[in-house]
């Protein structure tokens, strides 16, 4: 008998990523603004933080995925980081420091490390393997669709209150409600996934396939050239945009990457996830070459490419994941392949910040557009690598 894609916990978890996406992204498009405005940070500060956090959320996963493996369990892991996180991001609010919000985002971004590893495994555990890709894209379209509703939720505020101080402390303290609907779905509506764990030992490199390592190694290589959000956004305000539109413009990344996200899964199934992934690599540094432009229209374009290039990045990876990795070993390899690129995320976000207070915004912006180009050709050309995907 067939297996249906979506059943009770894959829509479950999908309406929960909804809910708490839209509790960070009412937050997220103003966190750069927020610190280089009103708390003075530099451009190089802003891309520690951001560095750390990711960094922070990559170890916490590879951690609490190999608990997860052990314990056999995984639901119990999820609301406690799921929980942690809907109530630190609000904490904003009360940020007087760039040391402040650098501790708030690291304190979510750790909450995020300890349920994304059993979270992905409990996806992976209720998917047929043939479905995996679109299963994994329609939980990122579910992230996109939370995101998009909350970055506009943000410019209706922005526009209705003002660009002040008070309302962006406003904003960050209205993101604690769809966090706690969020904690809700997932407490009441989700069933764990209970499994026989494997015999307790040592991890052993050899028993996860070669080609997860030839993931982990381009996704790795491309992270140490790649920039988030946080440096568009800052482009964005360099770009000439107003900074009321700055949301709407991170609306409309968060509108191509739900509306892109299940058509990528979808041909990842039939044309070969690696051979999508090689797509999203050029995606990326065509639309970075074009926030390097610097031009208005530039922007809007890099945003919407961009929104294209997350709806399939991590989802096509952990699919990948999905298939390859066995299933007393899932949260681990989700672990091992956060952990990888959080490290060249913290190298990628530092040389950033500093490439933009040295040389200014347009380098770091050319540096990423030319590598991503050059990996994705590159990834392409050994997409058979990935044959039984």
């Amino acid at each position: 008998m067939k297996t249906q894609p979506l059943n009770k916990n894959i829509v479950g978890l999908g309406a929960n990523s909804f809910f708490t996406d839209f509790s960070t992204e009412m937050i997220l498009p103003l966190l750069p603004i927020f610190l280089e405005r009103f708390l003075h940070a530099t451009k190089t500060q802003i891309g520690l933080i951001e560095g750390a956090a990711e960094l922070s959320v990559a170890l916490l996963i590879a951690l609490s995925g190999f608990y997860s493996d052990r314990l056999g369990r995984r639901k119990g892991i999820v609301v406690f980081g799921y929980g942690l996180s809907n109530l630190i991001k609000p904490l904003a609010f009360f940020a007087q420091s760039a040391g402040m919000i650098a501790l708030i985002r690291i304190g979510d971004r750790l909450a995020k490390g300890i349920r994304v590893a059993p979270r992905d495994a409990l996806i992976s555990a209720s998917t047929p393997k043939e479905s995996s890709g679109f299963v994994f894209g329609f939980h990122k379209m579910m992230d996109g669709a939370g995101a998009l509703a909350g970055s506009l939720a943000t410019f209706a505020l922005l526009w209705s209150l003002g660009e002040s101080e008070e309302t962006f402390r406003t904003i960050f303290a209205l993101s604690l409600i769809p966090g706690l609907i969020s904690m809700a779905i997932l407490i009441f509506l989700i069933t764990d996934a209970p499994f026989t764990p494997a015999p307790a030992r040592r991890f052993r490199p050899g028993a996860l396939p070669m080609p997860f390592y030839l993931l982990v190694v381009f996704q790795s290589l491309f992270s140490l050239f790649a920039m988030n959000y946080s440096f568009m956004i800052l482009k964005a305000g360099d770009n000439g945009m107003a900074l009321s539109m700055i949301p709407l413009a991170y609306a409309l990344y968060n509108l191509t990457q739900a509306f892109f996200a299940i058509p990528i899964g979808r041909l990842a199934d039939r044309f070969g996830k690696a051979t999508l992934l090689s797509a999203v690599y050029l995606a990326f540094g065509l639309g970075a070459l074009l926030m390097g432009l610097g031009s208005e229209w530039g922007t809007w374009l890099g945003f919407a490419i961009y929104g294209f290039f997350a709806g399939g990045f991590n989802a096509l990876a952990k699919a990948i994941i999905s298939d390859t990795a066995p299933q007393e070993l899932k949260a681990t390899a989700y672990g091992v392949y956060y952990t990888a690129v959080g490290f060249a995320t913290l190298a990628s976000l530092a040389a950033a910040g500093w490439l933009w207070d040295s040389f200014g915004s347009t380098l770091p912006f050319w540096i990423a557009g030319g590598a991503a180009l050059l990996l994705g050709g590159v990834l392409y050309l050994c997409r058979k690598r990935f044959v039984h995907l």
